[in-house]
């Protein structure tokens, strides 16, 4: 069973209800407790819902620094997004020196690998692939893909997540230092997921995920005390920002979730197949506006060519074994048959004849149709429908 990130911590919620409407998955439920319960394996991380949510009922946490001391040697992994907010490379030397000081052996820019897979994503739909590539740094396009969309996951492009491949890439490069562990800072919470810890995701070669925002008042203590001399990757700071990705006629690079969507139910009926590349975010502004940065996500565009206008570092060259993997375009779709399903189909659209259709979320679920899932499951009864119930009892008072 998979976890979210998403944590619950408000015992005062007013109960509003919007974080459930929010979710695209339906991932939240308002329990009997009136407590909000978030279904993991549901779950997208987009942070849909720690947006929407006023009062700060709900969050995303990672792993803290203490973690640190649990490793003969410890590497911490930056990503683009991250360098993309400095606007000079002094200053982002100097961050790369603070992040350091934070107690870490080594701190490794990453942005050559996601310059390389950027590059194969182009290769791919330039040479190689017939129909629409999709294609995504983005756990959550991924994953809902995977839940929404099941029939465009033959179209995602088999990469594996750059934090991923650098992370193998360096533990197999300090494999000799002992206890290795890789670090990774996280400019949203989809990202906290791909790491063994908190959260028990043991199939990945990241061990712990950082809060991005939750470390940032700590490095910003030892900004300008050094630096560490760096050369950053031009097309890797590239791929994380939309605005800044190559353009093509044939190739379709969107931000945003509203607009990912509607992109994704076009993908699905074949209407973009005059498209070869889909390349989506699902942050506005793309990596560089993720919710766990900071600053303003407009302005960063600006900041790519001052970081590398006297050199830039060559991409990686990662052999297809490091970089390719079917982990992510796996369908988690049940083992049911196509009769079950079917079975399953009419059932809760019998239940669903007798539910209002109001979509009022009032019994803790986001809509009629869900109520109607969960009462053909058995987990739920009509009587748990606030309207039924309450049009029953003026019924009664009448008799």
């Amino acid at each position: 069973m998979r976890k979210s990130v998403v944590v619950y911590t408000l015992d005062s919620c007013v109960k509003c209800l919007k974080c459930i409407r929010a979710c695209p998955v339906s991932a939240l439920t308002m329990n009997s407790q009136n407590r909000i319960e978030i279904d993991g394996d549901k779950c997208l991380n987009c942070a849909r819902c720690i947006t929407t949510c006023h009062n700060k009922g709900l969050l995303g946490q990672g792993s803290t620094l203490e973690d640190i001391k649990n490793y003969d040697y410890t590497v911490c992994m930056v990503p683009p997004a991250l360098i993309n907010v400095c606007s000079t490379k002094q200053e982002a030397d100097e961050m790369m020196y603070a992040i350091k000081k934070l107690g870490f052996d080594e701190v490794v820019d990453i942005s050559p690998v996601y310059g390389q897979i950027m590059n194969e994503y182009f290769n791919l739909a330039d040479h190689y692939v017939e129909a629409t590539m999709i294609t995504s740094f983005c756990p959550v396009v991924n994953r809902y893909i995977q839940t929404k969309y099941p029939m465009l996951l033959d179209n995602l492009a088999p990469i594996n997540y750059p934090s991923e491949i650098a992370a193998k890439m360096l533990r197999k490069k300090y494999q000799e230092k002992g206890n290795v562990g890789i670090f990774h800072c996280c400019e949203c919470e989809a990202l906290l997921e791909l790491s063994k810890y908190p959260y028990g995701n043991m199939q990945y070669e990241t061990d712990h995920a950082l809060a991005i925002v939750d470390i940032f008042p700590e490095i910003r203590k030892l900004l300008g005390k050094d630096k560490c001399e760096c050369v950053y990757n031009l097309q890797g700071l590239q791929s994380v920002n939309p605005s800044m990705i190559l353009q093509k006629d044939n190739y379709l690079i969107a931000d945003g979730f509203e607009k990912i969507t509607n992109i994704l139910d076009l993908a699905e009926f074949n209407m973009l197949d005059d498209f070869k590349l889909v390349y989506l975010f699902a942050c506005i502004n793309g990596c560089v506006g993720g919710h766990l940065l900071f600053g303003n996500s407009y302005l960063y565009r600006n900041n790519v060519y001052p970081l590398t206008k006297n050199e830039s570092s060559a991409i990686t060259d990662l052999s297809f074994d490091d970089i390719y993997s079917d982990f992510i375009s796996l369908n988690p779709d049940d083992k049911r048959s196509f009769k079950e399903k079917m079975a399953f189909f009419a059932k809760v659209n019998e239940q669903l004849e007798h539910l209002p259709g109001y979509d009022c979320s009032a019994c803790g679920l986001q809509t009629c149709r869900i109520m109607a899932e969960e009462i053909a499951k058995g987990n739920k009864q009509l009587s748990d429908c606030h309207i039924l119930s309450s049009v029953k009892e003026k019924q009664n008072e009448t008799k």
